[in-house]
């Protein structure tokens, strides 16, 4: 294991063991941002204004005060699944994918990849230097078993200390097998983060094998954890048919990401420690709203 990443996620283990989390959303009496997707017939709906939102903080409207689309930089960083199931062409398509987010960076945006099977490895760490990640990709292989939950938690961990939008791009095509995280301590993690979690997972097209009877490959994605692990950042879980659709799934989200607002709002009226509830609504125009339920106020 990296030795970075291995004291990142023992750091945080010793800390779930204890009941505390590191809180990495935080906001006082300074704004608050809330990352939002907005779509209409799952195609992203574009050109809104702040007066097209409503916000509401623990049940009391906010006036928003910023809103952004695609001006602030952002920091992918790419959980990538090199367990044995992923060995031969599913590699090859994953590299492509990942490839296709590097090719799209802007000048301000950076990435890492975070690599896991039964072990953690960090190739590249947040760089905006596209040929070094290039090169960290290409060097990926496939073996072992799959450490998810401990690999989506090193994700969150490496939010970086700046003011860019934190995109973590999580792909496996498996299930946990060797984690030792438990799965309600990581989603109490990516309730603290401000990350926005993007999931990919494979879905193979059943194949006929004799007769009427059709098999499945063996790995199976964990699409339940996938799902409510993105749901609990405001993000989104896609499955990538076959290889052939893994490189379109990774451009697709990252194309998506960069269509969402962020909001900004100084909380008034509401008590600023503890957990807060969020709800983000579209005043009069058609669309369905996706963010993040809440975050954590402190003093």
């Amino acid at each position: 294991m990296n030795r970075t990443l291995a004291i990142v996620l023992l750091t945080g283990l010793q800390l779930s063991a204890s009941g505390q989390e590191p809180q990495r959303f935080r906001a006082r009496t300074d704004l608050v941002s809330v990352d939002v997707l907005v779509t209409d017939e799952r195609q992203p709906v574009l050109g809104l204004a702040a007066g097209d939102f409503e916000l509401i903080d623990n049940g009391i409207p906010q006036a928003i005060e910023q809103i952004y689309v695609e001006q602030l930089p952002v920091n992918v960083v790419m959980v990538l699944d090199t367990s044995g199931s992923v060995i031969g062409e599913r590699l090859r398509a994953l590299k492509a994918g990942a490839g296709s987010v590097i090719d799209k960076l802007r000048p301000k945006d950076r990435a890492a990849i975070l690599s896991f099977s039964h072990r953690l490895d960090m190739p590249s760490p947040l760089t905006g230097d596209r040929e070094a990640l290039r090169k960290a990709l290409h060097a990926l292989d496939a073996l072992g078993s799959t450490s998810l939950r401990d690999a989506a938690y090193a994700g969150l961990a490496l939010r970086g200390a700046d003011t860019a939008r934190t995109l973590l791009l999580l792909f496996s095509d498996g299930l946990d097998t060797s984690s030792i995280l438990s799965e309600s301590r990581l989603m109490a993690v990516a309730r603290r983060s401000d990350a926005i979690v993007y999931a990919i997972g494979v879905r193979e097209i059943p194949r006929l094998v004799r007769g009427p009877v059709f098999t499945q490959n063996e790995a199976m994605t964990d699409d339940r954890f996938l799902s409510a692990l993105a749901r609990e950042t405001g993000g989104r879980f896609f499955h990538a048919e076959q290889h052939r659709d893994i490189e379109r799934t990774f451009t697709r989200v990252f194309e998506e990401f960069n269509s969402r607002y962020v909001l900004g709002y100084t909380p008034r009226g509401v008590a600023q420690p503890g957990w807060h509830k969020l709800e983000v609504r579209l005043k009069t125009r058609r669309g369905d709203v996706l963010a993040r339920r809440g975050y954590f106020g402190t003093y």
